[in-house]
């Protein structure tokens, strides 16, 4: 057979028309290889960062959270997860797997809580210290998650079928779609361009990004992943609406919570775990950033006093619209709640934890 000069003039072209591995991932995708106690970052199609898990906690740790940290769950009841910065060193955080979700492979966050999915293919919702889990569906068998933020949905892929099926946080089924292969695991959304990252277990070491619409964008090796066995896997919870719990050395009370994300142009509500007693809840809004725990009263500050926070004082959850200006996006704020509870003393001023949010779509 003869082949044109035209033929391959055309073949030259097709080909220039397909995006390599770097163009088209944008977002670090991190994996966790339990069985080797591994957390890898790959971008562009190859690994820039490895580390091992933290020294006296689980070594596996395949449910993962990922926003400013890299927050983790042990897979088993009882096991210990940890909390890491974005290249990887020890925040010296710990997160024990709770009853009730049994060897859980994979997590994800919604900004407002973290999610996993166990053994049986049952979903669960928890707070951001992976604690009071919360069932909300079965997906059938076990499998990996991902969420996503245009819809309020969790994408879920299983290791015994083919498919990615998006859900409703109810349960209810709104799209699937087939990989052509089973062992898809590690699932993960890249939010900067809304499509979805997968692990084919089958072949360990080789990854595909999806669609949503189910339309198979790239499969790609990378030699030094093979043998590593990743089933959990996340991309960072970037430029889209979230809340981040934290609390310094942990001596402020914790009931201090987004019940909405901070998304431009709508309406953002924080609660308090007021009781009878309370007179006052108070919201700090600390444009200085976040402090690591400056001792004050009973409690710590975990604002940076300079400049002056935004104080907005209420009777209970406190509500605030978010301007609708794109130039906010990825904007990030360290916030604190207080509560004022009257005493036989008098009033008694209780400082809470510090949620970091970051507004965005």
């Amino acid at each position: 057979m003869t082949v044109s000069r035209s033929s391959l003039s055309v073949a030259a072209l097709v080909l220039s028309c397909v995006p390599t591995i770097a163009d088209a991932q944008l977002s670090e995708y991190y994996l966790v290889a339990g069985d080797q106690s591994m957390f890898h970052i790959l971008q562009g199609g190859v690994v820039t960062l490895s580390w091992q898990t933290a020294v006296g906690t689980s070594t596996h740790q395949y449910p993962l959270a990922v926003t400013t940290t890299v927050r983790t769950m042990g897979t088993d009841v009882g096991w210990t997860g940890a909390e890491y910065d974005l290249i990887g060193n020890d925040l010296t955080i710990r997160y024990t797997h709770p009853p009730g979700p049994i060897y859980a492979w994979d997590g994800t966050t919604d900004g407002l809580s973290h999610y996993t999915i166990d053994s049986s293919g049952n979903v669960f919702r928890l707070d951001q210290t992976w604690a009071n889990p919360v069932q909300l569906f079965d997906a059938g068998s076990i499998g990996s998650l991902t969420y996503d933020p245009t819809n309020d949905s969790l994408w879920v892929s299983q290791f015994g079928t083919m498919n990615l099926t998006e859900y409703s946080l109810s349960g209810t089924v709104l799209r699937s779609f087939s990989t052509g292969h089973l062992q898809n695991m590690a699932l993960a959304l890249d939010h900067a361009d809304g499509t979805l990252w997968l692990h084919d277990r089958r072949t360990m070491g080789t990854f595909e990004q999806w669609s949503r619409t189910g339309q198979l964008l790239a499969r790609f090796s990378v030699a030094g992943l093979a043998g590593q066995n990743m089933l959990g896997g996340e991309m960072p919870f970037r430029r889209v609406a979230r809340c981040a719990f934290r609390n310094g050395n942990g001596i402020n009370s914790v009931g201090f919570s987004c019940v909405t994300r901070p998304a431009l142009g709508r309406s953002w509500t924080t609660t308090f775990n007021a009781n009878p007693n309370t007179v006052a809840t108070i919201l700090c809004l600390g444009t200085g950033g976040p402090a690591s725990g400056i001792r004050f009263g009973n409690g710590e500050l975990l604002f940076a006093p300079a400049p002056s926070p935004v104080l907005t004082i209420g009777s209970g959850d406190i509500t605030l619209l978010v301007p609708n200006q794109p130039w906010l996006i990825g904007a990030s704020v360290s916030t604190q709640g207080l509560r004022v509870d009257s005493s036989a003393a008098g009033p008694q001023l209780v400082l809470l934890n510090a949620q970091d949010v970051e507004l965005g779509r």
